[in-house]
């Protein structure tokens, strides 16, 4: 009598691995083909481009950049057109975006070397050079945004009562904050243009990158305000409002980031596969699934009230004067953090292993 082997087939089928690859071949539109690849012609496999030296420096400097520039746009948002409740977004989201922004510039020296390189790109302006933009870029928006901080903490009480704070606290701080959103929205998306600049296939080959990393400044900064708040208690009607636009910034974050894969293709396989050298296992865990489709869901359920998961919380968690602190949003929060950082992570380790594939850099200059 032959023996079955199904239940060990449908192990391996089911394994992380046979699922991370077969979610890279539906999202890329791309299978693996080594005998075809292997015949392609390259220079004695050596890579076609040198492979770039970013390390955790840049990680994070993508991060904490792209923080510091949601955090800003939504607090100027909020003091525009929001309430009176709102006021505490507004607080919040100024102070916090000042702290996100202050370890950038040591981050980017760090990268650089020396810190007269820093400061030598600033001794040209060129518009069509991504980096000189994004270093001209993050010096603007350190000025708006501590400008708009230092009025913020004069109004709150935190420079005294002396001249100079009353002289701050009189500033327009709203006329302040317009020019101050749009280097926001340039420096949060920047970043994904600078990497489309590059030869890099992994990043070079769709034009989605600013808008993937507009979107996650969005969805991460309003996380980060939301996280503040319930720790310290803010009008459910306020924390309804963040909830309800990181909810659609991660909808445009998960959407970019799928067009990005199917428009990135065989490119994509670094990112997305589960070979050596590749960060398919990091990216479908933590980035993509834990980082943006769990919270997502969560938030929907939130939002609709489905279960009550948010009900249950407010009830044990209530404070006084329609405030609410804890909650499921806190993990939602957590997990779209943990989403962000990730999201910059892989991308750019993943370019790496990216650059030193010959065949795929010669296959992406063909188009």
């Amino acid at each position: 009598m032959q023996k079955t082997h199904l239940p060990q087939t449908i192990t391996e089928r089911l394994s992380p691995s046979s699922v991370a690859e077969t979610l890279a071949t539906l999202t890329t539109g791309y299978t693996p083909d080594p005998e075809r690849e292997l015949e392609e012609t390259t220079y004695y496999d050596y890579p076609v481009l040198k492979t770039p030296t970013w390390r955790w420096e840049i990680i994070w400097y993508f991060f904490f950049g792209g923080l510091a520039a949601g955090c800003y746009v939504i607090a100027s948002i909020a003091s525009l057109f929001g309430s009176r409740e709102d006021r505490v977004v507004v607080r919040t989201g100024y102070y916090l975006s000042l702290l996100a922004v202050l370890p950038c510039p040591p981050l980017l020296i760090k990268d650089l070397g020396r810190p007269e390189r820093f400061l030598n790109m600033l001794r040209m302006f060129k518009v069509k050079s991504p980096m000189s933009m994004g270093t001209w870029a993050l010096v603007s928006f350190s000025f708006f945004s501590g400008i708009t901080v230092m009025i913020q903490a004069a109004r709150d009480g935190i420079l005294g009562r002396w001249w100079g704070a009353r002289t701050l606290a009189a500033l327009p701080q709203k006329l302040l904050s317009l020019p101050g959103i749009g280097v926001g929205f340039f420096l949060g998306s920047y970043t994904g243009v600078l990497l489309t600049a590059t030869s890099v296939p992994l990043w070079s080959r769709s034009k989605m990158l600013g808008a993937i990393f507009i979107s996650s400044a969005m969805s991460t900064s309003s996380a980060l305000i939301s996280l503040v708040l319930r720790l310290t208690g803010a009008p459910r009607h306020t924390l309804h409002k963040l909830e309800r636009l990181e909810w659609a910034a991660l909808l445009a974050e998960m959407t970019g980031l799928l067009v990005f894969l199917r428009g990135t293709g065989r490119a994509a396989h670094p990112l997305v596969g589960t070979g050596p050298n590749e960060h398919g296992p990091t990216f479908w865990r933590f980035v993509l699934g834990g980082g943006m489709v769990l919270p997502w869901l969560l938030q929907t359920i939130s939002l609709l009230g489905r279960k009550g998961f948010e009900r249950r919380s407010a009830s044990s968690a209530q404070g006084p004067n329609g405030k609410q602190k804890g909650g499921i949003g806190l993990v939602i929060s957590l997990l779209v953090l943990m989403g962000g950082y990730f999201l910059r992570r892989t991308m750019i380790e993943a370019g790496q292993t990216s650059s030193s594939d010959a065949r795929t850099t010669l296959w992406n200059a063909k188009r």
